[in-house]
């Protein structure tokens, strides 16, 4: 019985060194890995503009502003996307972005403690103390939210919690319309304030 453990130990051991040998061989060099992590763009006391042309017109019009301490652009051979974020030395490290409707109005203000944007598949993601609040007043609070422009979408994957005068809800997994006036929600709880009739 001893002498099987040891063989089947002495078995791994080999596994594990041959794996990592293996590895070495095809290793990636640290100026790679730098080169991978780092961006291809910075600035720093960002506004960032994202326009469209609606379908039939000629004119473009404002439909995301994205105000940031700092941004930096990724280009990868996948992917090319932007981070945002607040300074770290900042009292207030927050992403505001301000989104416009198709009149070019002020519909929703969201602030979190970072945002990814991805533009070549008009899509950003919020990260960390996630708020919305919308011209009409309600407030959507979470920790993760991703909108994307394509189908005026905001989806939240894990919990949210979403605030109006009259009524307080919270659950998972939201898909809502960007202006919040309708949505579905799962495992859902809610808290009605019902106003007395004269």
């Amino acid at each position: 019985m001893l002498r099987a453990r040891h063989i089947a130990l002495l078995l791994v051991l080999v596994a594990t060194a041959a794996a990592c040998r293996h590895r070495a061989d095809e290793a990636i060099s640290m100026d790679t890995v730098r080169a991978e992590g780092e961006a291809d763009q910075e600035s720093w006391g960002a506004h960032f503009y994202v326009t469209e042309v609606p379908s039939g017109s000629d004119q473009s019009r404002l439909r995301l502003e994205m105000i940031a301490d700092y941004m930096a652009r990724y280009e990868r051979p996948d992917s090319t996307y932007m981070l945002l974020r607040g300074h770290p030395d900042s009292l207030d490290r927050r992403v505001t972005v301000l989104l416009y409707d198709a009149a070019g109005d002020s519909s929703a203000t969201l602030t979190s403690e970072r945002v990814l944007y991805f533009d070549q598949e008009d899509r950003f993601e919020a990260r960390g103390n996630v708020v919305v609040v919308t011209q009409e007043g309600k407030r959507l609070e979470s920790e993760h939210l991703i909108w994307n422009e394509a189908d005026h979408k905001v989806r939240t994957p894990g919990f949210v919690r979403i605030i109006q005068p009259n009524e307080r809800v919270q659950g998972y997994g939201l898909v809502a319309d960007e202006n919040l006036e309708t949505y579905q929600l799962e495992r859902v709880t809610a808290q009605v304030t019902l106003e007395d009739e004269p």
